[in-house]
């Protein structure tokens, strides 16, 4: 069986487990700035498309 793979402008990519989940491809990780565990990952949608972002969770004060 043949894979094919539609080339567009990435960079890096991960496949997605039973369980809906990935692994962080290095590259991505490096462009993160070097997350470690225990670090959030955000996901932001704009126009239909899906960006990442290192970033943390800041709880709001009432």
């Amino acid at each position: 069986m043949a894979i094919r793979i539609e080339m567009k402008k990435h960079f890096a990519q991960a496949k997605v487990t039973v369980r809906k989940q990935i692994a962080i491809p290095k590259k991505v990780q490096e462009k993160l700035e070097g997350i470690i565990e225990g670090d959030y990952v955000l996901f932001f949608e704009e126009n239909g498309r899906i960006y990442i972002e290192k970033g943390e969770i800041v709880p709001v004060k009432e």
